[in-house]
């Protein structure tokens, strides 16, 4: 039983590690080794937690795209107006891309196993539960009819380039300054049934 939190936290800083490595340089630009140096463990530590490199990145990408998922699924459950939850997600989002930019470019990545991890239909994605906050709106009638699953990618596309382009030095490191002109834009994605936004 002592043993076990130890045994944790190398899982917890092997995935740490994978994750920073995965964002920035891919899944196939890295090894094993690698993760072990960035986590100050051995190639054997790493497979004492994972069956290999692929498990590691599939298990840094499922982490990730499960507390997006809940954060988005969080908003779609709050009352009050659609658009005014949107804001709010989107102004979390940025801050969270601040304290932890990883997450964002890693769910950006388009690796066949991440594409393979969500094409399963029990698997909820971030996308899933944005087009089930959009479908609210348009139900409610505070968004007027559109595709919300184009909506959705668009506003998904929108915010993994902007941490893309911070990463490459494109927009500066930290994105929590944009989140007026940020919001507003997304915002404006969605339409709007009345003149809210001026």
């Amino acid at each position: 039983m002592k043993n076990k939190p130890h045994v944790d936290s190398k899982k917890k800083d092997i995935l740490q590690a994978a994750m920073r490595l995965f964002a920035t340089k891919g899944v196939d630009g890295i090894s094993v080794k690698e993760i072990g140096d960035a986590a100050g463990v051995t190639d054997a530590a790493i497979y004492k937690h994972f069956k290999n490199k692929d498990a590691v990145a599939l298990e840094a990408f499922t982490q990730y795209c499960a507390d997006y998922t809940a954060l988005i699924d969080g908003y779609v459950r709050q009352e009050g107006p659609v658009l005014e939850r949107f804001r709010q997600l989107i102004t979390e989002v940025l801050h969270l891309h601040d304290e932890d930019p990883y997450g964002l470019l890693l769910i950006s990545q388009n690796h066949e196993i991440f594409i393979e991890a969500g094409s399963s239909e029990d698997y909820r994605q971030p996308l899933d539960a944005l087009i089930d906050l959009i479908d609210q709106g348009i139900m409610r009638g505070e968004l007027p009819a559109q595709d919300s699953r184009l909506t959705a990618v668009l506003v998904i596309g929108a915010i993994t380039r902007l941490a893309v382009s911070s990463m490459q030095g494109e927009l500066p490191e930290l994105l929590v300054p944009y989140t007026g002109e940020t919001v507003h834009r997304l915002a404006l994605m969605l339409g709007q049934v009345t003149a809210e936004l001026g």
